[in-house]
């Protein structure tokens, strides 16, 4: 049986990140008209005062590169999405996939959460949340976590729409980052369109090699070797991918303990910034164990991360996401 790839939480970082939109500005209501107040009819009404000029909100296409403070987003398509053995959409309605780039063109990083982020609105202005079983339909691959200054990372984010819905818009809401929102609107059909060769902002990030011992802190981190396991007649990747597995060790050389999570801290990429999530199926079909869990003072923990990626897929790169201890991250070519 062909299993499907599974979802990342993407919920992750949804804590943090409320903090950050609780504290942002907020706009008073206006009155724009109201009814005339009953006079005596021996006085003289006052004059009704005009009503403000509406105000037109700027919206953009698919494939617009759009400057956010300092980020950058460029909403690349949108697809329907069929379901999947293990994820249906409600009755009368679909599953909808918007594909995006996101750069952090500023000198600090940033976090990036769809959930609390983005949005779609339908003609009739009806709001539509990310979804769940949309994103677990898709197979992974969302946008969220940190991204690193000068970082870009590109991926789906999945929605639960009504199969009539018209009008479908993308909403991305950067009040986190004190820039406003972003409508971009999809188009009647869905649509694809290639991305930028290059972003304002986008820089090359350090990346080091398989064996290398990399510093974080007081935290090393290496990757051993690269596998890709075949798999087997009940755990096979999905047509046209492979199984990818990453065989890492992390050493604690601090005095406290941390925590290890492959779903929040570990990714791969590959030359055009398309995230890949971590693959339990995957990992299953290496025979090993992930490294996930707490690691004493001194303790050195070594486990194998599954992944599933194209079988064409080129300037594979893994990614560790140090953040939670302060760290930063961490990019390792796989060969």
């Amino acid at each position: 049986m062909n299993r499907k790839r599974n979802a990342v939480p993407f919920f992750a970082l949804a804590v943090l990140l409320l903090v950050s939109l609780a504290c942002g500005s907020s706009t008073s209501p206006t009155l724009v008209a109201t009814s005339a107040p009953q006079v005596d009819s021996g006085s003289q009404p006052e004059q009704p005062t005009q009503a403000p000029a509406p105000v037109t909100q700027q919206n953009y296409k698919v494939g617009d590169v759009v400057a956010l403070g300092d980020n950058v987003l460029v909403v690349l398509g949108w697809e329907n999405v069929p379901a999947s053995d293990f994820s249906a959409p409600e009755a009368g309605k679909k599953f909808v996939a918007v594909e995006l780039l996101i750069v952090n063109k500023s000198q600090s990083a940033m976090s990036v959460s769809t959930l609390l982020q983005m949005s779609m609105k339908d003609d009739t202005g009806q709001k539509y949340d990310v979804d769940f079983m949309a994103s677990t339909a898709i197979g992974g691959g969302s946008v969220d976590g940190e991204l690193a200054a000068g970082e870009k990372v590109r991926g789906k984010v999945g929605f639960q729409v009504a199969e009539n819905a018209q009008g479908l818009q993308f909403v991305f809401d950067a009040s986190v980052f004190g820039t406003g929102k972003v409508f971009v609107d999809l188009g009647a059909e869905p649509v694809k369109v290639e991305p930028p060769a290059e972003l304002a902002g986008e820089t090359a990030q350090q990346t080091y090699n398989v064996g290398d011992v990399i510093a974080m802190g007081t935290t090393n981190i290496t990757v051993n070797e690269v596998l890709y396991p075949a798999g087997d007649d009940f755990n096979k990747p999905n047509e046209g991918f492979k199984f990818l597995v990453v065989d890492v060790t992390i050493e604690n050389l601090s005095a406290t303990a941390i925590s290890v999570s492959t779903l929040l801290q570990m990714s791969v990429k590959d030359s055009s910034s398309q995230k890949y999530d971590v693959d339990l199926m995957a990992s299953v079909a290496s025979g090993g164990t992930t490294p996930d869990g707490e690691l004493a003072p001194g303790e050195k923990l070594r486990g194998q991360v599954g992944f599933q990626v194209p079988v064409n897929a080129t300037g594979l790169v893994f990614v560790f996401d140090a953040d939670v201890w302060g760290s930063g991250k961490v990019f390792v070519a796989l060969p």
